[in-house]
């Protein structure tokens, strides 16, 4: 039988005991039908997958013994991606490609050329969940509520370098881009792009302006290919020595 992957919270931890709680817990029992006795993997968002053995089950969790642990990733550099709303769903394509590159916060926003208003974040968070167990990370990325282009750029002082995906731009690539630490905001826009004006106000904000390269990528194609291309200057795509 496969091993199945589950998530909890640094709390439901205590020594070499886990209670997997809430929906974890009816997934695992309801869904897949754990029992007493089988084995599991449980993560806390720590880089750190634990060994366990199904204890005990009562009506609302179950309780873990662990019987082994192993440190399989680690986070140097935090990015996380702003993502302008895509039509037809595709933030979910973007959402789970984050998720599997090592994204750690993906937070939607609307600009003046995005076509799309609407977000399920709890649909949102259900995608990053699967994708972290689909891809075997030891990490969950966190899924924000959708934010305005305003209140965005007015939160880019909290991040040591902000990238500002742009498709004007033309002299500078990611590669290019000096960074001065290890929390980093990548913004790149929905179908319509970016106006002038926001270029200016990102800019204004403190944002660094940067090409994905020569080639015109779909909406969906940019939040991927900007995400790898950050992460692999930043590091974080590379094996620990």
């Amino acid at each position: 039988m496969e091993i199945r992957r589950f998530f909890v919270s640094p709390s439901d931890i205590d020594g070499n005991t886990v209670t997997v709680r809430g929906d974890e817990f009816v997934h695992m029992v309801k869904v897949l039908r754990v029992k007493k006795g089988f084995k599991v993997i449980v993560c806390a968002d720590d880089g750190t997958e634990r060994d366990c053995t199904v204890r005990e089950i009562t009506g609302d969790c179950a309780v873990l013994d662990v019987d082994a642990l192993r440190k399989v990733d680690r986070r140097k550099v935090r990015l996380t991606l702003y993502c302008g709303l895509l039509k037809n769903q595709k933030t979910d394509i973007v959402i789970q490609k984050a998720v599997e590159l090592g994204v750690v916060r993906i937070v939607p926003f609307v600009s003046a050329n995005t076509i799309e208003k609407k977000f399920n974040v709890e649909r949102g968070r259900r995608i990053a969940l699967e994708a972290a167990k689909q891809c075997g990370t030891a990490y969950v990325s966190e899924v924000c509520e959708p934010v305005t282009f305003d209140k965005m750029t007015a939160g880019f002082g909290e991040y040591s370098d902000v990238l500002f995906a742009y498709e004007k731009e033309r002299e500078n690539p990611v590669r290019s881009v000096a960074f001065h630490g290890n929390d980093v905001a990548l913004v790149v826009g929905s179908e319509g792009g970016f106006t002038e004006e926001e270029h200016e106000a990102a800019k204004n904000a403190g944002a660094v302006s940067v090409t994905l390269g020569r080639r015109i990528l779909r909406a969906e194609t940019a939040d991927i290919v900007a995400c790898a291309l950050t992460l692999d200057a930043l590091g974080e795509l590379d094996y620990d020595e």
